[in-house]
């Protein structure tokens, strides 16, 4: 079982669902609308005890649920009042393994991951290791994907929504970028892994045909039966809203191409931390006067950094001081073209 946020015109409304197995394939059904506050069903004797209301327990022993005690308690535990939720953590209550069976051999958990979607475990990845440059996920056994096993479509989108919302703002756009796999669209492209500074009219163009390509993607939909092709479907919605509601995170381009950097070269010491370079030395870097880099838009400013970094990058025979050197100058610019 697992509970449900949806958001209608009144305000987020919770549904308590349950995934189960039908025709080969893993579905989703509602077992108790719970309404706008599903704390409702918690009823309080006196001093720190708790009990569920029976009608509840009573609607799904009607249905043939087989539950206990602890799966209520960790469905609920959110909307417990404070003082006794204090007690029931302390006391290990509201824990639950999301996969307490033997998984068995390395070569079976192998064959048991290569059937998860590969948007799912993109996800995931990025989710668990907040790392652009996954690499291919195929090559070893990822023990966080566990969580996806055995469960419906619906129930899997609502544990990674549950994930998402811890996100911070600054890495929605990167998070979306990795989900989609669109540095695929740049396989020649040194700075791929470096989203902020891609053409963004391109990616956002590759954004739309990934989320087009989705929402035509049977397996993707697997178990969803009232999904129509034409119409784009809400688990998808969202991630256009939450991509054209925020930006790529310019400032961080130092620390991310450091990253990179010492991921490529294991031995690499990272630099003492510096202050931020100074104007006259960053219009120097770019062989501008701060007359004409005033005058550039945001977008000129990013195609002459991604020129210049063209040609001076490591990975493409250049010195990585000047490459630092410049990515340090083009942050300080920017910052100041929002």
């Amino acid at each position: 079982m697992y509970l449900r946020r949806t958001w209608t015109s009144q305000g987020y409304h919770y549904l308590l669902r349950e995934s189960h197995i039908h025709e080969g394939s893993w579905k989703h059904r509602d077992l108790v609308d719970l309404g706008a506050d599903p704390g409702e069903y918690i009823e309080y004797p006196g001093g720190n005890g708790f009990y569920f209301n029976s009608e509840l327990e009573d609607r799904l022993h009607a249905q043939g649920v087989e539950y206990s005690s602890e799966d209520l308690e960790a469905l609920f535990l959110p909307f417990m009042k404070p003082h006794v939720r204090r007690i029931v953590e302390m006391f290990g209550g509201g824990a639950r393994s999301l996969n307490t069976r033997q998984l068995g051999s390395d070569a079976e958990q192998m064959r048991r991951q290569s059937v998860l979607h590969a948007f799912d475990q993109r996800r995931l990845h990025y989710l668990r290791c907040g790392r652009v440059d996954i690499g291919r996920l195929d090559q070893r056994v990822w023990k966080f994907l566990n969580v996806l096993y055995d469960k419906s479509r619906d129930e899997i989108e609502n544990l990674i929504e549950s994930m998402e919302r811890q996100l911070p703002s600054r890495e929605i756009r990167p998070y979306l970028f990795t989900a989609f796999q669109l540095q695929s669209y740049f396989p020649h492209n040194p700075l791929r892994h470096q989203p902020a500074t891609l053409d963004g009219e391109r990616v956002d163009d590759y954004f739309l045909e990934e989320i087009c390509r989705m929402n035509r993607d049977f397996g993707y939909f697997r178990g969803i039966t009232d999904h129509d092709a034409r119409n784009l479907h809400p688990y998808l919605t969202r991630y256009v809203i939450l991509y054209f509601d925020h930006d790529f995170d310019r400032h961080s381009l130092w620390n991310q191409y450091i990253e990179d950097f010492m991921q490529a070269r294991r031995r690499y010491r990272p630099p003492q931390s510096r202050p931020a370079m100074a104007d006259q030395e960053a219009y120097s870097v770019f062989e501008l006067d701060e007359e004409t880099v005033r005058q550039m838009s945001r977008r000129e400013l990013i195609r002459l950094y991604r020129r210049r970094a063209k040609e001076i990058h490591p990975d493409t025979g250049g010195d990585h001081d000047a490459f630092i050197r410049l990515t340090e100058a083009f942050a300080s610019l920017l910052a100041k073209k929002r």
